[in-house]
């Protein structure tokens, strides 16, 4: 029998349309997901059947249907090499936190800081590390005793620390770019140091153009520098390092002059020969932020950490 024009459906697949995004999903199959992390992860079939429990064949049958779904070989060989491709590059980030997320759905349903047994991973320069990592090992050590704090160091922070080392968040000095949001942890500010007693009784701006300088290596000038080639200073440098808690213990004792952060410059005030000044220009403060992995979901955690970062950090470092 014919349906009137008017008559509609009993069957609710009929009427109601469709959710692309759930049906998308339907399609997968999400037992892969494991597989290609490890695949990922390890580089090596033979290697990533180990870690998750399949044997060689099960795991290659399981990469092969990974590439069917992603359309993508993931996994190819060089020579004696095996490299990713660049979207397998792209998925580290995101599976490790799906995989994370998919384990805290099932075995814990939301982060207590009594409780768990996660560890904690940031990564920090040397610096901020001198300055600030006592304070932040206590914070979470008494808030989250049972918790694992595992600490980079960085003297040039990228994307790789959020994909390939896990991190959950970066604490970043304000003269680094990124392109992700950040928000403000503690201000410092920018001083002279030098192991010239002259700093000390004499024009900062003056020995700036006069000593040679020990600059901190990185992609982009502090901003100090940009002042000081704003007002048409110059100088001349004779040592660049890419770490910068080792430039107060290069001036120390010499003719020799270098920017600094006050808080790091204090700390390192009575082990080494060095004179402080503050910096002569007017610039705005030298702030370090946290800048979170960007696959971090877990706004529980998230909201904890950053509030017992904070917390650890009150005090401020520019005396």
């Amino acid at each position: 029998m014919k349906k009137s024009a008017g008559a509609t459906s009993s069957n609710p697949a009929e009427t109601e349309p469709q959710d692309t995004e759930l049906a998308r999903a339907a399609a997968m199959d999400f037992n892969l997901l494991v597989p290609l992390l490890a695949v990922i992860e390890e580089q090596s079939v033979t290697r990533a059947a180990q870690r998750v429990g399949l044997s060689q064949p099960a795991m290659s049958h399981a990469l092969r249907r990974i590439r069917r779904m992603l359309k993508d070989d993931i996994l190819i060989r060089r020579g004696n090499e095996s490299l990713l491709t660049p979207r397998a590059k792209e998925l580290l980030g995101p599976l490790k936190h799906l995989v994370r997320q998919s384990t805290t759905l099932v075995h814990e349903a939301t982060f207590e800081p009594g409780t768990s047994h996660r560890e904690i991973t940031l990564a920090l320069s040397t610096s901020t590390a001198l300055v600030a990592g006592s304070d932040i090992c206590r914070g979470i050590s008494e808030r989250a005793p049972n918790c694992t704090l595992r600490m980079i160091t960085t003297a040039n922070p990228s994307d790789s620390l959020f994909t390939q080392d896990n991190v959950d968040a970066i604490l970043l000095p304000e003269a680094f770019t990124t392109s992700h949001p950040r928000e403000r942890l503690y201000d410092d500010r920018w001083v002279v140091i030098s192991g010239s007693s002259a700093l000390t009784n004499g024009n900062a701006l003056e020995l700036l153009a006069t000593l040679p300088h020990v600059m901190f290596d990185a992609p982009r000038i502090s901003r100090p520098y940009q002042a000081l080639h704003e007002h048409g200073v110059e100088y001349s440098v004779r040592t660049r390092i890419n770490d910068n808690l080792l430039i107060p213990h290069l001036v120390s004792g010499r003719d020799l002059i270098a920017l600094h952060r006050r808080s790091t410059a204090e700390l390192m005030d009575p082990i080494t020969d060095i004179h402080v000044a503050e910096f002569p220009l007017e610039i705005p403060s030298l702030g370090v932020d946290i800048v979170w992995n960007p696959w971090l979901q877990d706004d529980p955690f998230r909201q904890w950490l950053g509030g017992t970062l904070k917390t650890a950090t009150a005090s401020g470092y520019a005396h």
